[in-house]
């Protein structure tokens, strides 16, 4: 196999090191949640706290898909590697 796409394989199927980054964004969705349910007793604020929390659990949705294509990039990187040898 060609030396450069071993390398850039080699470097790609490292273990990811954003165990800290799943957890935010785990205690972001539970808080949201949360912020989601006691909201209704807010009165004319409520509406403003729903939106804010929908926010924020959209955001959560969207770091971890992105790091679940970092996932997917190791894991099809992993299985490049394991071809080659």
């Amino acid at each position: 196999m060609n030396t450069l796409k071993y390398r850039v394989l080699r470097v790609v199927a490292t273990r990811g090191r954003h165990t800290a980054l799943h957890a935010g964004v785990v205690t972001l969705i539970i808080t949201a949640v949360f912020m989601m349910v006691t909201a209704g007793d807010l009165g004319p604020l409520g509406p403003l706290i729903i939106a804010a929390s929908f926010y924020a659990v959209f955001a959560a949705v969207v770091i971890e898909l992105v790091l679940g294509l970092f996932a997917l990039g190791r894991w099809l990187a992993r299985r490049g590697l394991g071809k080659c040898t």
